[in-house]
């Protein structure tokens, strides 16, 4: 070969240039023999020795605005916290440990050369002990520097903090790679002093995460609903993780029917550790992504105004009711209050003693929404179906201006009554004549019931109920919704006059919420159009970043008609307003506003609760007379009449409407209501 003839020749430069690169190559290939060899199981226990653990991240809780879209009900705030990284604290676990081992003097006699140099003949030793004792020392040495670092905190946020070493030892052994909680929810004066403290303790850092905040505290509240805490996987995210960061789900009212939408979708990041369970270092493989917002058709003004207006005018701060505002031509709800409230930031990060208390009280209950998970009788608030049904029923042969003289009762002559059969209906209007006008604005049993059993009208009363779909649930999707009660047509020709002439004055076996009864006032304001309630109008994205296209919700979505004639519903409309326009006889006159006509019904009815028989209070309405454009429901349990406990709370809400059609409220034009 050529390179080794000229290695023959007499060149010493070249002879020692070939021995220098077969050197080289010698000590390469020695070493990879070393590396893949001779250190091949040392690299394979160090592999061992490390994992990977995969940690759940929660993505950021999506904002749910009022329809304005600037009114922020329910965010989240920042939410600081003192962590302890154990793995940086394990050189101080080391020397715990190794100054805990207790040693012992020993006496002996030293060789002659060290006598010589004078040692002593006294040393130390280390006493040994078994296995058990020397895991005893290792885990008090740990939980001794924790607890100094606790301490340390303590010092720096001049706040005293418990150290509990059963929790401790649980995270120690549980979620080792995980940081330790020391303390959570740092107000601005402890961040403040725990920044001024350089440099911070081993291992010691402060952290953040998002905490679902209510700014507006108890408004709309039981629409807006309650979280409760819950890391787990929701469907299409991965459910194998190793440990999970503080997440939270909601229970009822808006947090739960959008939970998925607000919730976003959860990132992961894995975090190697070693052995020892201690954390190496982590990598974000799949960031979080933020939920989407939710903007309501409520109107923070009105919620509000409603929600201040129940106690205020109504039964004081002890008032158990609830207040509806709906748009007649849309559907949208404006305001959905009930009485008493509560304040839903006291569910995070977690309920106190107090608080279930107050919250589990039996006679207040608090946390139910009246609005539309209670049921209750109708009242006298039906009778503006009946009239409808008398009016629109040609085999009655009905004249709204025809006298029906209502009998006097003999136990109470003051005071009218009416017998079906043996049994007799007891009347709040005193005996005398009464056409429609005066039977429902005086709002008279006897003439309901009377007119109620005409051949046909119990038909179409029935057949009015279910277009209004009564008994049915309104699809809110709010895990807090009662569907109410109403006979079938089948069930209702199967009763008796008795129960037949009950209905007609909204009672025996019928119920509805306050919120069905805002859809039938609608009905009967807009010209028969049975509106499904909006409580939504869109989801957004809260990312600029995202790309995400907005999810709008129709209004004015018909769900039935009424089929009624606009005579009817003109005469029937009249009637409503000298309701509360009649200064001599109207019993809702306390709802008057200047500047504008309401049409109105009061209402009382009775309902069973715990064996106690109650009556509940209504006032419904809508306005201007001329041209309807809202509807507001008031109910009051254990009222004093619907005129006397509903109707002023209704004045204060259609004060705040005005407010809001002339332009106070930011977003709003100036409208004429009434002329």
């Amino acid at each position: 070969m050529l390179i080794f003839d000229q290695l023959k020749r007499n060149d010493p430069q070249l002879q020692l240039l070939a021995v220098g690169v077969l050197s080289g190559l010698l000590v390469l290939l020695a070493g990879l023999w070393w590396v893949q060899v001779v250190s091949a199981r040392d690299y394979q226990n160090t592999l061992e020795s490390q994992s990977f653990r995969t940690v759940r991240i929660p993505a950021a809780r999506g904002k749910i605005f009022d329809r304005s879209g600037t009114n922020v009900l329910a965010d989240n705030r920042p939410r600081y916290s003192v962590n302890l990284y154990l793995e940086e604290l394990r050189g101080q676990f080391q020397l715990n440990y190794s100054q805990s081992i207790p040693v012992r003097v020993v006496t002996n006699s030293p060789v002659f050369w060290k006598r010589w140099m004078g040692a002593s003949n006294v040393s130390t030793q280390r006493v040994r002990l078994s296995r058990e004792q020397l895991g005893v020392l290792s885990w008090q040495s740990r939980e001794q520097a924790a607890r100094l670092a606790v301490r340390q905190i303590s010092r720096s946020l001049q706040q005293p903090l418990d150290f509990d070493p059963l929790e401790f030892e649980t995270h120690y052994r549980q979620r080792l790679a995980m940081p330790y909680p020391v303390i959570t929810d740092l107000s601005t004066v402890q961040i403040a002093r725990f920044e001024e403290q350089w440099p911070l303790p081993p291992g010691v850092d402060l952290e953040l995460q998002p905490l679902r905040f209510y700014p507006h505290q108890s408004a709309a509240a039981h629409l807006l609903g309650s979280l409760k805490y819950d890391d787990s996987s929701k469907e299409g995210e991965d459910a194998e993780f190793h440990y999970r960061l503080p997440d939270y789900r909601g229970v009822i009212g808006i947090e739960a029917g959008f939970d998925s939408e607000l919730r976003g979708h959860a990132g992961a990041k894995s975090v190697l550790v070693n052995n020892l369970g201690y954390r190496q270092s982590e990598n974000i493989w799949s960031p979080a992504q933020p939920g989407r917002n939710v903007v309501l058709t409520v109107d923070l003004a009105i919620q509000r105004a409603a929600e201040e207006a129940l106690p205020a005018m109504a039964m004081g701060p002890d008032t158990r009711g609830a207040a509806v505002v709906m748009e007649v031509d849309t559907g949208d709800v404006l305001a959905l209050a009930s009485a008493p409230s509560f304040n839903p930031n006291v569910f995070l990060p977690k309920l106190s003693l107090a608080d279930n208390k107050r919250l589990t009280d039996p006679h207040l209950r608090p946390q139910i929404n009246r609005a539309i998970q209670m049921q209750y009788q109708a009242g006298s608030t039906f009778k503006t179906i009946v009239a409808l049904a008398l009016l629109e029923t040609p085999e009655a042969r009905f004249n709204p201006n025809e006298k029906y003289i209502v009998a006097p009762n003999p136990a109470k002559p003051e005071s009218g009554i009416i017998y079906i059969g043996n049994q007799p209906f007891h009347d709040t209007v005193a005996p005398g004549e009464y056409d429609l006008r005066r039977a429902l604005v005086r709002s008279s049993n006897a003439y309901f019931i009377a007119n109620g059993l005409r051949k046909g009208v119990f038909e179409r009363v029935v057949q009015l109920g279910h277009r209004l779909h009564f008994g049915e649930p309104l699809g809110l999707h709010l895990n807090q919704e009662a569907s109410g009660n109403f006979p079938s047509p089948e069930r209702a020709r199967t009763w008796t006059a008795g129960n037949r002439a009950n209905l007609c004055i909204g009672q025996g076996e019928m119920d509805v919420t306050p919120l069905q009864l805002a859809v039938m006032t609608c009905a009967l304001a807009n010209g028969g159009r049975v509106l499904q309630p909006r409580l939504v109008q869109r989801l957004e994205s809260q990312s600029p970043v995202l790309s995400e296209p907005s999810v709008f919700f129709p209004g004015g979505v018909v769900r039935d008609t009424l089929g009624v004639s606009p005579t009817s519903l003109e005469i029937l409309h009249k009637d409503m307003l000298a309701e509360t326009e009649d200064a001599q006889e109207g019993t809702g006159r306390d709802a008057r506003v200047a500047g504008l006509r309401i049409c109105g019904k009061t209402g009382t009815a009775a309902r069973m609760e715990h064996g106690v028989k109650r009556n509940t209070t209504w006032f419904i309405s809508f306005a201007p007379y001329e041209h309807p454009k809202y509807a507001v429901v008031v109910a009051v349990e254990d009222g004093v009449s619907g005129g006397h406990s509903c109707a002023p709370v209704a004045r204060k809400i259609y004060e705040a409407l005005l407010l809001r059609e002339r332009g106070s409220f930011a977003g709003t034009a100036p409208l004429a209501l009434a002329h």
